[in-house]
């Protein structure tokens, strides 16, 4: 009886996905996203164009978009610290270990 409960909630799930993901396709929303940002880079360039022909400074950062978010938290970033403290540790233990393992083989 569990089984059947867990089948058709797993197949309820992906329907709902199937669904989703048809009507976001057939309603063209994901390739207005892809024009928008696509006329975003052209506003851009001719930005960059005008001021070029008007012999202004130029710094790329000024034209370009950052469109990256940064989802981390204060926990992901203290186990990434943790994790890099780590991999240093461990790396300058291995070279230590290779070298005086060196000199037994030699």
């Amino acid at each position: 009886m569990k089984h059947k409960k867990i089948f058709k909630f797993v197949f309820l799930a992906f329907f709902f996905a199937f669904i989703g993901a048809y009507l976001i396709e057939k309603t063209g929303y994901y390739e207005y996203n892809l024009q928008r940002k696509k006329n975003l880079t052209k506003e851009q360039m001719k930005k960059f164009e005008a001021d070029i022909e008007k012999g202004n400074e130029i710094d790329l950062n000024d034209y370009l978009e950052n469109t990256s978010v940064d989802y981390s938290n204060s926990l992901t970033r203290t186990t990434t610290n943790v994790s890099l403290k780590i991999n240093k540790t461990l790396k300058i233990f291995l070279k230590d270990g290779f070298k005086i393992f060196e000199k037994f083989v030699k």
